[in-house]
């Protein structure tokens, strides 16, 4: 049926009748992420290279219909108006609703954003890392204020705590200030934040998350798997 598209494909489905959703549906996304790695897709209008595509489960769980976690990594990733450096999504206690059933719980799905001191900058303000302090300059000012990242109440702020001007680094005391983000997926809070070498790390958690992957028969779902790894989009159904 998919001839060399997607080897292994065909027999995935001829088994899926007898096989729990959560058994087919990890052998698929192990095909697929052979074909996935290092390469280009597009989640949701959202160009990303694939790092890592993986599940981890065990015999106990695939009877139980439940796998244990699905990670999902990637870099370059195109958001608009903020690009990020690196993306992790990992899902654990990944369970399905029924034998032939679609709906998927997720007991915790957790996040982790890289970005670099470029990219969340905004002219006129100029962001740089230095000796593991992030600073902020304004142009042409010659001084720079540094700045340390938090997070309170699921939102992402940056506290001033020292101007420099010169060699001279003179501590300061003002208030918070927030910084915008782009939209996140439902249920998903920040939960915190370390500055890198090169930028921010910001780290996210979804708790009891609750979807349908596909409204469609569990074949179909897996015909979808096939394209998103033929045709390297996620997210759409493929024409036709």
């Amino acid at each position: 049926m998919f001839g060399d598209w997607l080897p292994g494909i065909d027999a995935l489905l001829s088994v899926g009748r007898s096989a729990t959703p959560a058994g087919v549906l990890e052998s698929a996304v192990r095909v697929a992420a052979d074909r996935m790695r290092g390469r280009v897709v597009t989640v949701r209008d959202v160009p990303m290279t694939v790092v890592d595509l993986a599940v981890s489960t065990d015999t106990v769980g695939l009877a139980q219909g439940r796998i244990n976690e699905v990670r999902f990594a990637a870099r370059d990733v195109a958001w608009p108006g903020l690009p990020v450096d690196a993306l992790t999504v990992c899902g654990r206690d990944v369970r399905f609703g029924g034998p032939l059933s679609t709906r998927v719980v997720i007991g915790s799905v957790g996040l982790r954003v890289s970005v670099s001191a470029e990219a969340i900058a905004r002219p006129p303000l100029a962001v740089e890392v230095v000796d593991g302090r992030l600073w902020v300059r304004k142009s042409p000012w010659p001084g720079a204020l540094q700045v340390e990242p938090e997070v309170a109440d699921g939102a992402l702020l940056v506290r001033p705590v020292a101007v420099r001007a010169g060699r001279l680094r003179v501590p300061v005391t003002r208030p918070a200030i927030p910084v915008a983000l782009p939209d996140l997926p439902p249920n998903v809070r920040i939960t915190g934040v370390t500055v890198t070498e090169t930028g921010l790390d910001v780290e996210g958690t979804a708790v009891d998350w609750r979807d349908r992957l596909s409204g469609t028969p569990l074949t179909e779902l897996l015909g979808l798997l096939t394209a998103a790894a033929t045709t390297f989009t996620v997210g759409a159904r493929p024409a036709g």
